[in-house]
Protein backbone atom coordinates (compact mmCIF):
# COMPACT_ATOMS: atom_id res chain seq x y z
CA UNK A 1 0.00 0.00 0.00
CA UNK A 2 1.36 3.40 -1.00
CA UNK A 3 1.32 5.60 2.10
CA UNK A 4 1.93 9.24 1.15
CA UNK A 5 2.95 10.21 4.71
CA UNK A 6 5.47 7.37 4.88
CA UNK A 7 6.86 8.32 1.46
CA UNK A 8 7.26 11.91 2.70
CA UNK A 9 9.14 10.61 5.74
CA UNK A 10 11.41 8.49 3.56
CA UNK A 11 12.11 11.45 1.27
CA UNK A 12 13.10 13.63 4.22
CA UNK A 13 15.21 10.83 5.71
CA UNK A 14 16.99 10.45 2.37
CA UNK A 15 17.96 14.11 1.98
CA UNK A 16 19.24 14.18 5.57
CA UNK A 17 21.25 10.96 5.57
CA UNK A 18 22.50 11.15 1.96
CA UNK A 19 23.08 14.92 2.10
CA UNK A 20 20.96 15.48 -1.00
CA UNK A 21 19.61 19.04 -1.49
CA UNK A 22 16.17 18.01 -2.75
CA UNK A 23 14.05 15.21 -4.16
CA UNK A 24 10.84 15.18 -6.19
CA UNK A 25 8.83 11.94 -6.38
CA UNK A 26 5.74 11.30 -8.48
CA UNK A 27 4.06 7.91 -8.46
CA UNK A 28 1.13 6.62 -10.49
CA UNK A 29 -1.22 3.87 -9.39
CA UNK A 30 -4.54 2.86 -10.95
CA UNK A 31 -5.18 6.18 -12.70
CA UNK A 32 -4.07 8.45 -9.85
CA UNK A 33 -0.88 10.54 -9.59
CA UNK A 34 0.68 11.72 -6.32
CA UNK A 35 3.71 13.99 -5.92
CA UNK A 36 5.93 14.28 -2.85
CA UNK A 37 8.81 16.76 -2.57
CA UNK A 38 11.42 17.55 0.08
CA UNK A 39 14.41 19.85 0.40
CA UNK A 40 15.64 22.83 -1.59
CA UNK A 41 15.98 23.26 -5.34
CA UNK A 42 18.22 26.27 -4.58
CA UNK A 43 20.33 25.72 -1.45
CA UNK A 44 21.78 29.23 -1.15
CA UNK A 45 18.41 30.86 -1.68
CA UNK A 46 16.64 28.23 0.50
CA UNK A 47 13.99 27.83 -2.21
CA UNK A 48 11.94 24.66 -1.62
CA UNK A 49 11.42 22.11 -4.38
CA UNK A 50 7.84 21.62 -5.57
CA UNK A 51 5.93 19.64 -8.17
CA UNK A 52 6.83 22.19 -10.87
CA UNK A 53 10.59 21.99 -10.30
CA UNK A 54 12.56 20.87 -13.36
CA UNK A 55 15.48 18.49 -12.91
CA UNK A 56 17.91 17.15 -15.49
CA UNK A 57 17.05 13.48 -16.04
CA UNK A 58 20.34 12.43 -17.66
CA UNK A 59 20.18 9.02 -19.31
CA UNK A 60 16.44 8.65 -18.69
CA UNK A 61 16.48 10.67 -21.93
CA UNK A 62 17.37 7.40 -23.68
CA UNK A 63 13.80 6.15 -23.25
CA UNK A 64 12.61 9.14 -25.32
CA UNK A 65 15.20 8.49 -28.02
CA UNK A 66 14.29 4.79 -28.19
CA UNK A 67 10.57 5.68 -28.29
CA UNK A 68 11.21 8.14 -31.13
CA UNK A 69 12.79 5.28 -33.08
CA UNK A 70 9.66 3.22 -32.33
CA UNK A 71 7.47 5.99 -33.79
CA UNK A 72 9.61 6.06 -36.95
CA UNK A 73 9.07 2.30 -37.25
CA UNK A 74 5.31 2.83 -36.85
CA UNK A 75 5.44 5.41 -39.66
CA UNK A 76 7.24 2.95 -41.93
CA UNK A 77 10.33 5.16 -42.16
CA UNK A 78 12.59 2.72 -40.36
CA UNK A 79 12.94 -0.85 -39.10
CA UNK A 80 14.73 -1.92 -35.94
CA UNK A 81 16.79 -4.32 -38.01
CA UNK A 82 17.83 -1.80 -40.66
CA UNK A 83 21.63 -1.44 -40.90
CA UNK A 84 22.74 1.96 -39.62
CA UNK A 85 24.70 2.44 -42.86
CA UNK A 86 21.38 2.40 -44.74
CA UNK A 87 20.49 5.69 -43.00
CA UNK A 88 24.02 7.06 -42.44
CA UNK A 89 26.12 5.79 -45.39
CA UNK A 90 29.32 7.42 -44.12
CA UNK A 91 29.13 5.60 -40.77
CA UNK A 92 31.78 3.03 -39.92
CA UNK A 93 33.53 1.45 -36.93
CA UNK A 94 37.04 0.28 -36.05
CA UNK A 95 35.71 -3.26 -36.53
CA UNK A 96 34.61 -3.03 -40.16
CA UNK A 97 32.26 -6.02 -39.82
CA UNK A 98 30.48 -4.36 -36.89
CA UNK A 99 30.30 -1.10 -38.82
CA UNK A 100 28.64 -2.68 -41.85
CA UNK A 101 26.29 -4.91 -39.83
CA UNK A 102 25.32 -2.68 -36.88
CA UNK A 103 21.53 -2.29 -36.84
CA UNK A 104 19.23 0.20 -35.17
CA UNK A 105 18.36 -2.48 -32.62
CA UNK A 106 22.06 -3.09 -31.88
CA UNK A 107 22.52 0.61 -31.13
CA UNK A 108 19.60 0.78 -28.73
CA UNK A 109 20.47 -2.34 -26.69
CA UNK A 110 24.20 -1.61 -26.25
CA UNK A 111 25.76 -4.58 -28.05
CA UNK A 112 28.09 -2.89 -30.54
CA UNK A 113 31.27 -4.19 -28.85
CA UNK A 114 32.47 -0.79 -27.64
CA UNK A 115 33.03 0.05 -23.98
CA UNK A 116 31.90 3.46 -22.77
CA UNK A 117 34.94 5.48 -23.96
CA UNK A 118 33.44 8.38 -21.96
CA UNK A 119 36.59 10.50 -22.00
CA UNK A 120 36.63 10.47 -25.79
CA UNK A 121 33.64 12.83 -25.82
CA UNK A 122 32.79 14.20 -22.35
CA UNK A 123 35.67 16.73 -22.09
CA UNK A 124 35.09 18.01 -25.65
CA UNK A 125 31.31 18.30 -25.89
CA UNK A 126 31.24 21.82 -27.29
CA UNK A 127 33.77 20.99 -30.03
CA UNK A 128 32.18 18.01 -31.72
CA UNK A 129 29.91 18.37 -34.71
CA UNK A 130 27.69 15.57 -35.98
CA UNK A 131 30.35 14.72 -38.59
CA UNK A 132 33.10 14.57 -35.98
CA UNK A 133 31.02 12.28 -33.77
CA UNK A 134 30.45 9.89 -36.67
CA UNK A 135 34.13 10.02 -37.67
CA UNK A 136 35.28 9.37 -34.09
CA UNK A 137 33.55 5.99 -34.02
CA UNK A 138 35.91 4.71 -36.75
CA UNK A 139 38.87 5.01 -34.36
CA UNK A 140 37.49 3.83 -31.01
CA UNK A 141 38.55 0.24 -30.39
CA UNK A 142 36.10 -2.42 -29.19
CA UNK A 143 36.93 -4.52 -26.14
CA UNK A 144 34.36 -7.26 -26.84
CA UNK A 145 33.17 -9.02 -30.00
CA UNK A 146 30.19 -7.55 -31.83
CA UNK A 147 26.82 -8.62 -30.29
CA UNK A 148 28.66 -10.59 -27.62
CA UNK A 149 28.01 -8.55 -24.49
CA UNK A 150 25.79 -5.69 -23.29
CA UNK A 151 28.05 -2.70 -22.56
CA UNK A 152 26.33 0.57 -21.74
CA UNK A 153 27.28 3.10 -24.41
CA UNK A 154 26.33 6.78 -24.70
CA UNK A 155 27.70 7.37 -28.19
CA UNK A 156 25.35 4.79 -29.68
CA UNK A 157 22.40 6.89 -28.48
CA UNK A 158 23.97 9.96 -30.03
CA UNK A 159 24.12 7.93 -33.24
CA UNK A 160 20.44 7.02 -32.70
CA UNK A 161 19.63 10.74 -32.57
CA UNK A 162 21.36 11.21 -35.91
CA UNK A 163 19.37 8.28 -37.33
CA UNK A 164 16.15 9.96 -36.14
CA UNK A 165 17.14 13.22 -37.79
CA UNK A 166 18.13 11.59 -41.10
CA UNK A 167 15.04 9.34 -41.28
CA UNK A 168 12.53 12.05 -40.27
CA UNK A 169 14.00 15.08 -42.01
CA UNK A 170 13.92 17.14 -38.83
CA UNK A 171 16.03 17.41 -35.68
CA UNK A 172 15.92 14.92 -32.82
CA UNK A 173 14.48 17.64 -30.57
CA UNK A 174 11.71 18.57 -33.01
CA UNK A 175 10.76 14.97 -33.67
CA UNK A 176 10.53 14.11 -29.95
CA UNK A 177 8.55 17.29 -29.28
CA UNK A 178 6.05 16.82 -32.10
CA UNK A 179 5.55 13.05 -31.83
CA UNK A 180 5.88 12.39 -28.09
CA UNK A 181 5.72 15.52 -25.92
CA UNK A 182 2.81 17.26 -27.71
CA UNK A 183 0.54 14.18 -27.98
CA UNK A 184 1.15 13.44 -24.30
CA UNK A 185 0.15 17.04 -23.46
CA UNK A 186 3.18 17.08 -21.22
CA UNK A 187 3.77 20.85 -21.29
CA UNK A 188 7.18 22.50 -21.60
CA UNK A 189 10.37 20.54 -21.13
CA UNK A 190 14.01 21.44 -21.73
CA UNK A 191 16.09 19.68 -24.38
CA UNK A 192 19.52 20.94 -23.27
CA UNK A 193 21.22 23.04 -20.62
CA UNK A 194 20.99 26.44 -22.39
CA UNK A 195 17.21 25.99 -22.66
CA UNK A 196 17.00 24.85 -19.02
CA UNK A 197 18.53 28.18 -17.99
CA UNK A 198 15.37 29.90 -19.26
CA UNK A 199 13.03 28.02 -16.88
CA UNK A 200 12.30 29.92 -13.69
CA UNK A 201 11.30 26.71 -11.88
CA UNK A 202 14.52 24.83 -12.56
CA UNK A 203 16.54 23.16 -9.80
CA UNK A 204 20.21 23.96 -9.40
CA UNK A 205 22.56 20.98 -9.58
CA UNK A 206 24.96 20.08 -6.77
CA UNK A 207 28.01 17.94 -6.12
CA UNK A 208 29.18 16.91 -2.64
CA UNK A 209 32.79 17.83 -1.88
CA UNK A 210 35.10 16.71 0.90
CA UNK A 211 38.28 18.79 0.66
CA UNK A 212 40.30 21.58 2.26
CA UNK A 213 37.46 24.05 1.76
CA UNK A 214 35.20 21.84 3.89
CA UNK A 215 32.52 19.23 3.27
CA UNK A 216 29.22 20.08 1.67
CA UNK A 217 27.13 20.49 -1.46
CA UNK A 218 28.36 23.05 -3.95
CA UNK A 219 26.54 24.17 -7.05
CA UNK A 220 27.91 22.87 -10.34
CA UNK A 221 27.15 24.40 -13.76
CA UNK A 222 24.55 22.77 -16.00
CA UNK A 223 26.18 20.48 -18.57
CA UNK A 224 25.21 21.22 -22.19
CA UNK A 225 25.46 18.05 -24.28
CA UNK A 226 25.21 19.57 -27.78
CA UNK A 227 25.53 16.71 -30.30
CA UNK A 228 25.31 14.15 -27.46
CA UNK A 229 21.84 15.39 -26.42
CA UNK A 230 19.89 12.24 -27.44
CA UNK A 231 21.90 10.28 -24.84
CA UNK A 232 21.04 12.40 -21.82
CA UNK A 233 20.08 16.08 -22.09
CA UNK A 234 16.34 16.35 -21.23
CA UNK A 235 15.11 18.17 -18.11
CA UNK A 236 11.55 17.94 -16.78
CA UNK A 237 9.46 17.64 -13.62
CA UNK A 238 8.75 14.38 -11.82
CA UNK A 239 5.01 14.55 -12.74
CA UNK A 240 6.02 14.82 -16.42
CA UNK A 241 8.40 11.85 -16.23
CA UNK A 242 5.83 9.77 -14.34
CA UNK A 243 3.22 10.57 -17.04
CA UNK A 244 5.73 9.41 -19.66
CA UNK A 245 6.25 6.13 -17.81
CA UNK A 246 2.48 5.68 -17.35
CA UNK A 247 2.04 5.98 -21.15
CA UNK A 248 4.57 3.17 -21.63
CA UNK A 249 2.90 1.22 -18.84
CA UNK A 250 -0.28 1.37 -20.93
CA UNK A 251 1.55 0.15 -24.06
CA UNK A 252 1.78 3.48 -25.82
CA UNK A 253 -1.67 4.85 -25.04
CA UNK A 254 -2.46 8.15 -23.26
CA UNK A 255 -5.14 10.83 -23.43
CA UNK A 256 -7.26 8.54 -25.60
CA UNK A 257 -4.52 8.37 -28.26
CA UNK A 258 -2.20 5.57 -29.34
CA UNK A 259 1.06 7.52 -29.33
CA UNK A 260 3.24 4.46 -29.97
CA UNK A 261 1.83 1.21 -31.31
CA UNK A 262 1.46 -1.54 -28.73
CA UNK A 263 3.76 -3.78 -30.75
CA UNK A 264 6.60 -1.25 -30.82
CA UNK A 265 6.02 -0.19 -27.23
CA UNK A 266 6.44 -3.77 -26.04
CA UNK A 267 9.78 -3.91 -27.87
CA UNK A 268 11.11 -1.16 -25.59
CA UNK A 269 10.86 -3.32 -22.48
CA UNK A 270 11.31 -6.76 -23.98
CA UNK A 271 14.76 -8.10 -22.97
CA UNK A 272 17.20 -7.88 -25.86
CA UNK A 273 20.51 -8.55 -24.06
CA UNK A 274 21.21 -10.28 -20.76
CA UNK A 275 23.51 -8.34 -18.41
CA UNK A 276 26.42 -10.33 -16.99
CA UNK A 277 27.69 -7.66 -14.59
CA UNK A 278 27.56 -8.63 -10.89
CA UNK A 279 24.44 -7.59 -8.97
CA UNK A 280 25.35 -4.99 -6.27
CA UNK A 281 25.63 -6.50 -2.80
CA UNK A 282 22.52 -4.82 -1.31
CA UNK A 283 20.33 -6.27 -4.09
CA UNK A 284 21.62 -9.83 -4.04
CA UNK A 285 18.69 -12.09 -3.23
CA UNK A 286 16.19 -9.43 -4.32
CA UNK A 287 17.11 -8.98 -7.99
CA UNK A 288 17.78 -11.44 -10.80
CA UNK A 289 17.92 -11.85 -14.59
CA UNK A 290 18.84 -8.21 -15.30
CA UNK A 291 18.70 -7.40 -19.00
CA UNK A 292 18.42 -4.44 -21.36
CA UNK A 293 15.57 -3.75 -23.74
CA UNK A 294 15.55 -0.63 -25.93
CA UNK A 295 16.09 2.41 -23.71
CA UNK A 296 15.16 0.45 -20.57
CA UNK A 297 16.72 -1.99 -18.15
CA UNK A 298 14.41 -4.94 -17.50
CA UNK A 299 14.78 -6.97 -14.32
CA UNK A 300 13.03 -9.36 -11.99
CA UNK A 301 12.61 -7.56 -8.67
CA UNK A 302 11.42 -9.90 -5.91
CA UNK A 303 9.45 -11.97 -8.43
CA UNK A 304 7.97 -9.14 -10.51
CA UNK A 305 9.08 -7.80 -13.90
CA UNK A 306 10.16 -4.16 -13.66
CA UNK A 307 11.30 -1.78 -16.42
CA UNK A 308 13.56 1.01 -15.21
CA UNK A 309 16.34 3.41 -16.07
CA UNK A 310 18.56 5.75 -14.12
CA UNK A 311 20.12 8.98 -15.25
CA UNK A 312 23.22 10.97 -14.22
CA UNK A 313 24.43 14.30 -15.49
CA UNK A 314 26.46 17.01 -13.75
CA UNK A 315 24.61 17.93 -10.54
CA UNK A 316 21.67 15.53 -10.95
CA UNK A 317 20.61 11.88 -10.54
CA UNK A 318 17.23 10.62 -11.80
CA UNK A 319 15.29 7.37 -11.79
CA UNK A 320 12.23 6.11 -13.68
CA UNK A 321 10.38 2.82 -13.33
CA UNK A 322 7.13 1.06 -14.20
CA UNK A 323 5.54 -2.32 -13.47
CA UNK A 324 3.18 -3.48 -16.25
CA UNK A 325 1.59 -6.21 -14.11
CA UNK A 326 0.64 -3.81 -11.31
CA UNK A 327 -0.36 -0.60 -13.15
CA UNK A 328 2.35 1.27 -11.24
CA UNK A 329 4.96 3.83 -12.33
CA UNK A 330 7.20 6.24 -10.50
CA UNK A 331 9.79 8.94 -11.14
CA UNK A 332 12.38 10.10 -8.60
CA UNK A 333 14.45 13.20 -9.36
CA UNK A 334 17.29 14.67 -7.27
CA UNK A 335 19.65 17.62 -7.66
CA UNK A 336 22.59 15.64 -6.31
CA UNK A 337 25.24 13.31 -7.73
CA UNK A 338 24.84 10.73 -4.96
CA UNK A 339 24.70 7.58 -7.12
CA UNK A 340 22.14 5.74 -4.99
CA UNK A 341 19.72 8.39 -3.68
CA UNK A 342 17.06 8.17 -6.37
CA UNK A 343 17.51 4.42 -6.70
CA UNK A 344 16.80 3.61 -3.04
CA UNK A 345 13.50 5.48 -3.23
CA UNK A 346 12.56 3.47 -6.33
CA UNK A 347 12.97 0.23 -4.39
CA UNK A 348 11.18 1.72 -1.37
CA UNK A 349 8.20 2.63 -3.56
CA UNK A 350 8.25 -0.75 -5.30
CA UNK A 351 8.06 -2.54 -1.95
CA UNK A 352 4.98 -0.49 -1.07
CA UNK A 353 3.29 -0.89 -4.46
CA UNK A 354 3.93 -4.64 -4.59
CA UNK A 355 2.90 -5.03 -0.92
CA UNK A 356 6.19 -6.69 -0.01
CA UNK A 357 7.96 -6.89 3.31
CA UNK A 358 9.77 -3.52 3.51
CA UNK A 359 13.55 -3.34 3.29
CA UNK A 360 15.54 -0.45 4.76
CA UNK A 361 17.09 0.43 1.42
CA UNK A 362 18.29 3.83 2.68
CA UNK A 363 20.50 2.24 5.35
CA UNK A 364 21.53 -0.68 3.16
CA UNK A 365 22.84 1.42 0.28
CA UNK A 366 24.33 4.03 2.63
CA UNK A 367 26.53 1.34 4.19
CA UNK A 368 27.36 -0.06 0.74
CA UNK A 369 28.37 3.38 -0.57
CA UNK A 370 30.58 4.13 2.44
CA UNK A 371 32.33 0.76 2.09
CA UNK A 372 32.80 1.32 -1.63
CA UNK A 373 34.38 4.74 -1.06
CA UNK A 374 36.65 3.34 1.65
CA UNK A 375 37.80 0.52 -0.63
CA UNK A 376 38.47 2.99 -3.44
CA UNK A 377 40.55 5.17 -1.11
CA UNK A 378 42.52 2.17 0.17
CA UNK A 379 43.24 1.05 -3.39
CA UNK A 380 44.81 4.39 -4.37
CA UNK A 381 48.60 4.56 -4.53
CA UNK A 382 50.04 7.69 -2.98
CA UNK A 383 53.06 9.54 -4.29
CA UNK A 384 54.76 8.95 -0.93
CA UNK A 385 54.20 5.17 -1.15
CA UNK A 386 56.16 4.92 -4.42
CA UNK A 387 58.77 7.61 -3.77
CA UNK A 388 61.53 5.10 -2.96
CA UNK A 389 60.60 2.97 -5.98
CA UNK A 390 60.58 6.10 -8.16
CA UNK A 391 64.12 6.96 -7.01
CA UNK A 392 65.39 3.42 -7.52
CA UNK A 393 63.83 3.11 -10.98
CA UNK A 394 63.81 6.68 -12.37
CA UNK A 395 61.97 7.72 -15.50
CA UNK A 396 64.26 7.02 -18.49
CA UNK A 397 63.49 10.46 -19.96
CA UNK A 398 63.17 13.83 -18.22
CA UNK A 399 59.74 15.26 -17.40
CA UNK A 400 60.50 18.26 -19.59
CA UNK A 401 61.11 15.93 -22.55
CA UNK A 402 57.64 14.42 -22.05
CA UNK A 403 55.90 17.81 -22.09
CA UNK A 404 54.15 18.75 -25.32
CA UNK A 405 51.16 17.96 -27.53
CA UNK A 406 49.94 14.48 -28.49
CA UNK A 407 47.04 13.16 -30.54
CA UNK A 408 44.80 10.09 -30.92
CA UNK A 409 42.23 9.93 -33.73
CA UNK A 410 39.50 8.73 -31.36
CA UNK A 411 40.24 10.74 -28.22
CA UNK A 412 41.60 13.89 -29.86
CA UNK A 413 44.57 15.85 -28.59
CA UNK A 414 46.15 16.15 -25.17
CA UNK A 415 48.72 18.57 -23.77
CA UNK A 416 51.22 17.55 -21.09
CA UNK A 417 52.99 20.08 -18.88
CA UNK A 418 55.25 19.82 -15.84
CA UNK A 419 53.91 20.65 -12.36
CA UNK A 420 55.00 20.03 -8.75
CA UNK A 421 57.63 17.43 -9.72
CA UNK A 422 54.92 15.66 -11.70
CA UNK A 423 52.82 16.06 -14.83
CA UNK A 424 49.52 17.71 -15.70
CA UNK A 425 47.56 16.27 -18.62
CA UNK A 426 44.95 18.46 -20.29
CA UNK A 427 42.20 16.54 -22.08
CA UNK A 428 39.63 19.03 -23.32
CA UNK A 429 38.02 20.59 -20.24
CA UNK A 430 39.63 18.05 -17.86
CA UNK A 431 43.02 18.36 -16.20
CA UNK A 432 44.51 15.18 -14.79
CA UNK A 433 47.39 15.32 -12.29
CA UNK A 434 50.10 12.68 -12.37
CA UNK A 435 53.21 11.56 -10.54
CA UNK A 436 56.03 9.20 -11.45
CA UNK A 437 55.65 5.62 -10.20
CA UNK A 438 58.43 3.47 -11.70
CA UNK A 439 60.54 3.51 -14.87
CA UNK A 440 58.29 4.78 -17.68
CA UNK A 441 55.07 4.56 -15.62
CA UNK A 442 52.93 7.31 -14.07
CA UNK A 443 49.65 7.44 -12.16
CA UNK A 444 47.03 10.14 -12.87
CA UNK A 445 43.97 11.31 -10.93
CA UNK A 446 41.11 13.80 -11.40
CA UNK A 447 39.15 14.31 -8.20
CA UNK A 448 35.81 15.67 -9.42
CA UNK A 449 34.82 13.80 -12.60
CA UNK A 450 36.91 10.69 -11.75
CA UNK A 451 36.82 10.49 -7.93
CA UNK A 452 38.51 7.44 -6.47
CA UNK A 453 40.04 6.49 -9.84
CA UNK A 454 43.73 6.23 -10.67
CA UNK A 455 44.75 5.97 -14.32
CA UNK A 456 48.02 4.31 -15.28
CA UNK A 457 50.07 5.99 -17.99
CA UNK A 458 53.41 5.36 -19.61
CA UNK A 459 55.81 7.27 -21.79
CA UNK A 460 57.02 5.64 -25.02
CA UNK A 461 60.42 6.51 -26.46
CA UNK A 462 62.75 5.29 -29.20
CA UNK A 463 66.26 3.89 -28.84
CA UNK A 464 67.71 7.41 -29.04
CA UNK A 465 65.66 8.45 -26.01
CA UNK A 466 63.26 10.61 -28.03
CA UNK A 467 59.68 10.62 -26.72
CA UNK A 468 57.32 9.29 -29.42
CA UNK A 469 54.01 8.72 -27.61
CA UNK A 470 52.18 8.86 -24.29
CA UNK A 471 49.78 6.06 -23.34
CA UNK A 472 46.94 6.49 -20.81
CA UNK A 473 44.40 3.96 -19.50
CA UNK A 474 41.42 6.22 -20.17
CA UNK A 475 38.97 3.32 -20.66
CA UNK A 476 38.97 1.34 -17.40
CA UNK A 477 37.36 -1.82 -18.85
CA UNK A 478 40.08 -2.24 -21.48
CA UNK A 479 43.57 -3.60 -20.80
CA UNK A 480 44.93 -1.63 -23.76
CA UNK A 481 45.84 1.99 -23.09
CA UNK A 482 44.93 4.84 -25.45
CA UNK A 483 48.08 5.71 -27.40
CA UNK A 484 48.55 9.43 -28.05
CA UNK A 485 51.24 10.07 -30.68
CA UNK A 486 53.57 13.05 -30.30
CA UNK A 487 52.60 15.90 -32.61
Amino acid sequence: MLDRNLIQQKAEELITRYQIPSVSITYYRNGVYETVTAGFKDVDGQVPADADTLYSIGSCTKSFTAAAIAVLCDKGLLSLDDPVQKIIPEFGMYDSYAGSHLTVRDMLCHRCGLPRHELAWYPRLSRYSEKQMIDMLRYLKPNEPFRYKMQYQNMMYTLAGIVISRASGTSWENFVQENLIFPLEMGSISFDAPQLETFEGRAKGYRFFEDEAGSGNREVPYCPLYTMSPAGSISMTSPQLAAWDAMLLHYGKANGKQIISEEMCRQLFTPQMLISDPIPAPLQGYLDTPSYGLGFFVENYRGTKVAQHGGHIDGFIADQCFVPEKDFACAVLTNSENPFGARVLRYTLLDMALELEPVDWISSFLTFHKNMKRQQAEALTSRYAVSKQSEEFPCPVSLSDICGAYKDNGYGDITITEEDSGLALELGTLTLHGFHCRSQYFLFTEEHVLPGVQLEAEVEYDRDGKVTAFLVALEPTDTEKIRFVRM
